[in-house]
C-alpha cells in the first residue's frame, strides 16, 4: 500500500512536469516519457498486470477474456474489451492493464526496462506472458514491414541478428527476457506462462491464468472462450474485419497473410525463413545468451524451475 501512494504522487508530479521537461527532450524520449507515465498510472490503478514483449501472445489472451465476459454481460462481441477503463462502465469487469513495459522501437532507438527499480509493480499481481525469441523476432518482423511500414526493403536475417543498426529483433528480445528474468521477483504475486504452453494445452493453462486473475468461470464458459478464439477462426474473422478495423486484430492487407495479425502462430515456425547453418546459429545465440530459466536455451518445451508456480492456484 505504501509502495502503490508513493508511485501515485509520482505519477502526479510526471503529469505536471512534463510541460518543463518538454523543450529539453528529442522527440522520441518524449514519446517514451509519456509511455512509461501512462503505464505507472495503469499499473497503480489494476488489480492485475499482463505484462509481454510485443508478439509474445498477449493479444489471444486478451480475446479469450473479453470473449468470456462478452458472453456473461451479454457484451457486443466485436469489440474488445478495453479493461483499462471499462470496468467504469461496467464494475463487474476486473481492471486489468496489458503492458510492454517501454519495449517499443520509436523512431530507430529502442527502449527497453533495463536497469532502474521496478517499485511500481510490487503491489501488483502480473503475469508475465513469454514466447521462444526466434519466433517472436520473426512475429515481430512481419509486425514491422507488414503491418507497421516500418521497414520497406529489409531482410528478415538482418533484421533478426539486428545487423545494419535494425532494432526490435533477437537481441533486443533477449535482453528484455533476461532482464525480467531477474526483475520478476519484484512483484509480490506472479506466475510466468509460455506461449507454447498455451498453444500446446489451452485449457489447462488458460484456466490456470484465470485462476491467478482471481476469475471464476465455469469449465463450459472457459471451453467456449478457446473455441471462439481458435487461431483459425481468429485469422477468418480478421479477413472479414469482424472488429470493425480495430488495429490489434485487423490486416493491413487481406491478399497478404502476412500483413494479418493471426498471421501463422505456429511453435519453432521460425525455421522455416532461414537457412539449416542460419537456424543453428540463431539458436546457438538463444541458448549461450538467454537465461535458461524459461526452458528455451536447451531446445526442450517444458518450464523447470517456473513449473510449480500454478499450484497455489
Amino acid at each position: 500500500m505504501v509502495y502503490r501512494t508513493m508511485y501515485e504522487g509520482l505519477c502526479i508530479a510526471r503529469r505536471i512536469g512534463f510541460p518543463f521537461c518538454y523543450p529539453f527532450l528529442p522527440r522520441f524520449r518524449r514519446k517514451a516519457y509519456k509511455f512509461r507515465t501512462r503505464m505507472m498510472e495503469g499499473i497503480m490503478r489494476s488489480d492485475a498486470v499482463i505484462l509481454s514483449y510485443p508478439k509474445s501472445g498477449r493479444t489471444w489472451i486478451e480475446v479469450m477474456l473479453s470473449r468470456l465476459f462478452q458472453k456473461r454481460l451479454c457484451l457486443p462481441e466485436n469489440e474488445i474489451i478495453d479493461f483499462t477503463d471499462a470496468h467504469r462502465t461496467f464494475s463487474d469487469l476486473p481492471r486489468l492493464f496489458f503492458t510492454h513495459d517501454d519495449a517499443h522501437v520509436l523512431a530507430g532507438n529502442e527502449f527497453l526496462p533495463e536497469g532502474g527499480r521496478k517499485g511500481y509493480f510490487a503491489g501488483s499481481r502480473t503475469l508475465l506472458l513469454i514466447r521462444h525469441p526466434l519466433d517472436t523476432a520473426v512475429s515481430m518482423f512481419f509486425q514491422q514491414s507488414k503491418r507497421s511500414g516500418y521497414l520497406e526493403s529489409a531482410d528478415i536475417h538482418d533484421f533478426v541478428v539486428g545487423a545494419s543498426g535494425l532494432r526490435g529483433g533477437l537481441p533486443t528480445i533477449i535482453r528484455f527476457m533476461n532482464h525480467w528474468a531477474q526483475a520478476i521477483s519484484t512483484c509480490d504475486d506472479h506466475i510466468i506462462s509460455r506461449y507454447e504452453d498455451l498453444r500446446n494445452d489451452p485449457s489447462q493453462n488458460f484456466k490456470n491464468i484465470i485462476k491467478f486473475l482471481n476469475l471464476n468461470f465455469a469449465d463450459f464458459e472457459i471451453a467456449e472462450a478457446i473455441k471462439f478464439t481458435d487461431f483459425a477462426r481468429m485469422k477468418k474473422r480478421e479477413a472479414q474485419n469482424f472488429y470493425q478495423g480495430d488495429f490489434r486484430v485487423s490486416t493491413s492487407d487481406p491478399k497478404d497473410e502476412n500483413s494479418y495479425k493471426a498471421r501463422r502462430g505456429l511453435i519453432g515456425g521460425y525455421r522455416d525463413y532461414f537457412t539449416e547453418a542460419q537456424t543453428i546459429k540463431l539458436e546457438r545465440t538463444v541458448s549461450e545468451n538467454l537465461n535458461p530459466v524459461f526452458g528455451y536455451s536447451t531446445g526442450n518445451n517444458t518450464l523447470t524451475r517456473f513449473q510449480n508456480s500454478f499450484s497455489k492456484y
